[in-house]
């Protein structure tokens, strides 16, 4: 269900576009923060002539996603979830190089919520493409919902 806290996402659940213009503040400090040290992510100053995205910045687009779908959540501006998560696996693809100025659309749903070994999943599935339409990032995701170790109580 989308409007309250990343644990009561479901399984079919959309979740409305987030579309914003890529800036080099971003991407180099993405790229700082990553500890990303090509060129190509901090400046126009690259062989390519023109500042890129870094691949693995879909994780900053997921935070944005879960920032306008799970309101009682707010993860950017202020951790307010009751448990734990952890971000098990995920597997981005790169499909075209996005450059600083192009607007760029999230879009994203939950595959499947599941629960293994008591403990419950989300599997996301997330897609950035230009303003234009062109695809620049698949991505899926696999969260554990509450993390606590085997023999902990709830």
């Amino acid at each position: 269900m989308l409007g309250g806290y990343i644990s009561d996402l479901d399984t079919g659940d959309v979740f409305e576009p987030v579309e914003y213009t890529l800036t080099a503040f971003m991407c180099s400090e993405y790229a700082h923060g990553t500890e990303e040290q090509s060129e190509f992510f901090h400046s126009a100053h690259n062989p390519a002539g023109r500042q890129l995205r870094p691949p693995t910045m879909i994780h900053a687009d997921k935070m944005l996603l879960l920032e306008k779908n799970c309101l009682k959540e707010q993860r950017i501006s202020g951790m307010k979830g009751p448990d734990a998560r952890v971000h098990y696996e995920y597997h981005a693809k790169q499909h075209s190089a996005a450059y600083v100025g192009e607007t760029l659309v999230v879009t994203g749903r939950i595959v499947e919520k599941y629960v293994k070994r008591n403990r419950p999943y989300l599997w996301y599935y997330m897609e950035v493409h230009t303003k234009d339409g062109r695809l620049v990032t698949t991505y899926n995701d696999r969260t554990l919902l509450r993390y606590r170790p085997e023999g902990v109580a709830a």
